[in-house]
């Protein structure tokens, strides 16, 4: 008998057995903007339109190999600074702006940093996006919010997927 039971568990042993994977999609739907603010809030599909987003057309996520992972010919959100502007940023010594940043935060733990100077004295303030629509059509494999930066040249290491809070902080 014991040889039997033996003889089972190698012959077991050896085969392959699949590995446990959790399939469930980090989505989000809700993104909370907090931090160094006047007037934290929470940003849904059903509220967004009060934020008066715009259709914006051509853009492209590379990945850092210079591969095109995905066309987008058109995508609609509202900018990065129209939300920090609406939220009023508190910030009682202006000389240290350098200090603050925004930090981007997806519900699978990626996370993407400006600084306050990438946002209101740069190019770059005038094309990062929280989106919801590709391509005419609601955001659903990526989570219901993707956080974008247009001028990137390589786009896709700020292509945040999954967005789940904006954050306002400062450098000690």
């Amino acid at each position: 008998m014991h040889f039997l039971s033996f003889f089972l568990l190698v012959s077991l042993a050896g085969q392959a057995i699949p590995p446990v994977t959790d399939t469930t999609e980090p989505v989000t739907d809700q993104v909370v903007v907090h931090g160094l603010i006047a007037h934290p809030f929470t940003i849904t599909l059903d509220n967004i339109r009060h934020f008066k987003p715009q259709t914006y057309q051509n853009m492209n996520i590379v990945c850092s190999s210079g591969e095109t992972k995905k066309v987008l010919r058109s995508f609609e959100g509202i900018s990065l600074k129209y939300i920090l502007d609406s939220a009023g940023i508190t910030m009682p010594r202006p000389k240290e702006r350098g200090k603050y940043y925004i930090a981007v935060r997806a519900s699978d733990g990626y996370t993407t940093i400006y600084a306050w100077n990438d946002i209101y004295n740069n190019p770059t303030g005038d094309e990062v996006f929280l989106i919801f629509a590709e391509n005419g059509r609601p955001i659903m494999e990526d989570g219901r919010f993707v956080m974008i930066c247009r001028n990137d040249k390589i786009t896709g290491p700020r292509h945040v997927k999954w967005v789940e809070s904006i954050e306002v902080a400062r450098l000690p």
